[in-house]
């Protein structure tokens, strides 16, 4: 009997530590799946044909539809979260709101426009400024003087 208990005792230990080990920390995860169900829908139902048409393939599927697989792959993406914590209030309702109603390059690149610019995380090469790239050309510029003298 005693025998018996101990190894329960020891599975319910290893069911625990391994539960433990499964959580989920990421950011975002609740808003990065409406936005991405959002995009899903849109692309599906409005950006298909013509010049404005985004590939939702991949991810590839075999069954149900291109719109169906779409919100399949960002539903395990999403578990990664997002790279930076969304912020407070409507933003994520705003940034919702602005790819349901387009146009397709919403759809396609979010984070270009006003109502989803916070998409794009701090200290990353799209959130530089004209400014900075400027100030990089030019003392690119310099050190070329001073390696021509």
């Amino acid at each position: 009997m005693r025998r018996w208990f101990g190894t329960l005792a020891v599975a319910i230990a290893l069911a625990l530590v391994a539960a433990a080990g499964c959580g989920n920390s990421a950011n975002g995860v609740g808003a990065c799946k409406q936005i991405e169900e959002a995009r899903c829908a849109y692309a599906a139902t409005n950006c298909q044909s013509g010049d404005a048409a985004i590939q939702l393939t991949p991810p590839y599927y075999t069954s149900g539809s291109a719109q169906q697989a779409c919100d399949r792959y960002y539903d395990t993406a999403c578990l990664n979260g997002l790279a930076n914590t969304p912020p407070y209030g409507n933003s994520v309702a705003d940034c919702v709101a602005a790819i349901q109603k387009g146009p397709c390059a919403l759809v396609e690149t979010p984070w270009n426009y006003p109502a989803c610019a916070w998409l794009i995380p701090p200290n990353t090469p799209e959130a530089s400024t004209d400014a900075d790239a400027e100030g990089g050309d030019a003392s690119d510029a310099n050190e070329a003087g001073e390696d021509g003298e």
